[in-house]
């Protein structure tokens, strides 16, 4: 898909965990001051969440929203549209009238992954949504069943080659996915594809042990590996993660191995640029809290505050890396 160069003149930068888990996250004190009223936002605001209630994008909207809602002082609703790696939700985000009251939870899919997996996705992620601000980063986790007998990576690639072993991720050319691919490639092994349709489906699967192994978002699946449920092999960021100090990284397994996933707010183009300095400026102000830093960590993700300069120069970067593994690897949503 064609799209515009961002440093092109004319272009504007400005421009499962439990429910238990969610209930503390919903629940947090925020103590920023609330804004003045004359100003956006003068009532709710929708965050549209491309994926399932319960999984990692959707419980970080419900960060996002809880700490927008705090600062601002109107309602900030999370509203699941669920389908297509979220080109339903951006699409609905791009009908929406730009005016600050629908906001899209941006993902590795709508930020940089879909114009390469899908022939038409609806929208061109460097041009027609204004970043706002990065959210938090998180790996990718890949975790067997017990049954399997395996402990980590090196275990996982040997018996990959005495049989062939199945496994599932969450969103076909997805993070999840690309964390699995590019496993299975630098391993130098096969095993039987199964996709699924989210993190709920996929999870109750692999703890079924119906399947071999699964690749998901690190908050979404360290609850299991903590419980005893299943085996954590390795986390897909270069080296160990904060919250998952004992479970390896796959690149000591493997050298150069890397696939995570970034998550942030983003609104569609011709939203009003104080729209987005307010919404940057709080986002940014309840980030760098030390109380909600700490409950981030503690779900498995790392806050990010920052400008929405820095989201977009991540997004173009991440837009160009992957778009190169997605060929590589040869998969495509159609």
């Amino acid at each position: 898909m064609a799209h515009r160069d961002p440093a092109a003149p004319g272009y504007m930068f400005g421009s499962a965990l439990g429910r238990r888990s969610l209930v503390a996250a919903a629940g947090m004190v925020l103590s920023a001051p609330a804004l003045a009223q004359e100003l956006w936002p003068r009532r709710p605001v929708r965050i549209l969440v491309g994926f399932p209630a319960g999984g990692t994008t959707d419980i970080l909207g419900r960060f996002a929203a809880q700490i927008l809602q705090e600062a601002l002082g109107q309602p900030f609703v999370v509203e699941n549209r669920p389908g297509a790696g979220s080109n339903i939700a951006a699409q609905a985000v791009l009908r929406a009238p730009a005016d600050g009251y629908t906001l899209l939870l941006g993902s590795p899919g709508t930020n940089a992954i879909n114009p390469h997996l899908y022939s038409n996705p609806g929208f061109d992620p460097l041009t027609d949504f204004l970043p706002i601000g990065q959210i938090a980063e998180v790996p990718n986790l890949i975790a067997a069943h017990p049954s399997v007998g395996v402990r980590d990576a090196a275990g996982l690639i040997a018996l990959a080659k005495q049989r062939r072993l199945s496994y599932g991720e969450t969103s076909i050319g997805g993070s999840t996915h690309l964390a699995a691919e590019l496993f299975r490639l630098m391993a130098n092994i096969e095993a039987t594809h199964v996709p699924y349709r989210g993190s709920a489906p996929m999870m109750t699967d692999l703890l079924a042990g119906r399947i071999d192994y699964g690749s998901d978002n690190l908050p979404s699946i360290l609850p299991h590996i903590q419980s005893g449920s299943l085996v954590g092999i390795g986390v897909t960021s270069k080296e160990r993660w904060p919250s998952a100090p004992t479970i390896p990284a796959i690149a000591e397994t493997l050298p150069g191995y890397e696939v995570t996933a970034w998550f942030g707010l983003v609104a569609p183009r011709g939203t009003p640029e104080d729209v987005i300095g307010r919404a940057s400026a709080a986002l940014r102000m309840g980030l760098e809290k030390p109380e909600v830093a700490a409950r981030m960590t503690e779900l498995g993700a790392r806050p990010l505050p920052g400008t929405p300069e820095v989201y977009q120069a991540r997004n173009v970067t991440e837009f160009k890396r992957l778009g190169e593994l997605i060929r590589r690897i040869g998969v495509r949503a159609e």
